[in-house]
């Protein structure tokens, strides 16, 4: 079975838990690190709850126990220090060619397995259903995020389904304040920071939209708080960088397990209008 993100898991059902389990929550994804090894009674008297507080909780999540929440809160800090052990340093003097290619080619590899530990399927899956229901899908990013928009973009067109982006910041503002209940946005952004694309995803939730987020931010940055799902990247790459390679190759990577994943929905659907479409060269 597919390890799920415990964090991704506690930030998802905050909102739907007691006041003391809530408490709980946002303790451990303020400071996971000091959570982990510690015993149910030691975090219950951390959180000024009780050891049932806990339980419960685990059980809300059909995590299994205590003892299953520290297993899977080790196995995903252990994924995320990977990931930083990963980080791409920016571009030095002196390299070989030779070197240059396995380096790049090294840390994509780890970028993609990093990215795939780090999503949980049923959070595609409801991404999906998502895009399966919207009316419109309007696709926002900046800069080296707008390309992974854009590749999404040319292959929701080949499904037939109604979608926008633009190159144009202002034209993405305005995709924002046209949308309604029905519509979705799917806003990449790989620091969380990028304020263009937050401006316009708060527009979407203004408007009443549905919001997808692709990012290497954390469960508590806005632009995550903002999202009814979140999708995640590895944090391979410093936020202030040369350029953007690995960041690039994980939201590709992330675009393609999403449409693959439509796809395989909507196969019939999809089949006919690929079929429809093709262009023969």
């Amino acid at each position: 079975m597919e390890p799920k993100s415990l964090l991704v898991l506690l930030k998802e059902n905050r909102d739907y838990v007691s006041t003391s389990e809530r408490d709980v929550i946002d303790f451990v994804l303020k400071d996971p690190e000091r959570v982990v090894g510690v015993t149910i009674h030691e975090l219950a008297s951390m959180t000024f709850v009780s050891p049932s507080t806990i339980s419960r909780l685990c059980r809300s999540m059909d995590i299994g126990g205590y003892k299953e929440f520290q297993r899977q809160l080790v196995y995903e800090l252990a994924t995320l220090r990977d990931s930083e052990r990963t980080t791409i340093e920016d571009i030095k003097k002196g390299v070989s060619t030779k070197q240059t290619m396995f380096k790049v080619t090294h840390r994509n590899m780890e970028s993609l397995a990093i990215t795939e530990k780090l999503n949980d399927p049923t959070v595609i899956d409801a991404c999906v259903d998502l895009m399966t229901d919207a009316d419109t899908i309007n696709l926002f990013g900046m800069g080296s995020s707008l390309l992974s928009a854009r590749d999404l973009h040319y292959k929701l067109i080949r499904a037939n389904l109604h979608c926008n982006t633009s190159d144009d910041w202002h034209m993405q503002l305005v995709a924002a304040k046209n949308m309604g209940p029905h519509d979705l946005a799917i806003a990449f952004s790989y620091s969380g920071r990028t304020q263009e694309v937050i401006k316009c995803v708060k527009e979407a939730r203004r408007q009443e939209g549905k919001v997808i987020v692709v990012t290497r931010a954390g469960h508590d940055s806005e632009f995550v708080r903002l999202a009814d799902h979140a999708l995640y990247v590895a944090s391979t790459e410093p936020v202030l960088r040369s350029s953007a390679s690995a960041s690039r190759i994980s939201q590709l990577g992330l675009v393609d397990i999403l449409f693959t994943a439509f796809v395989n929905k909507n196969y019939d659907r999809c089949a006919a209008a690929f079929e429809q479409n093709y262009i023969e060269r």
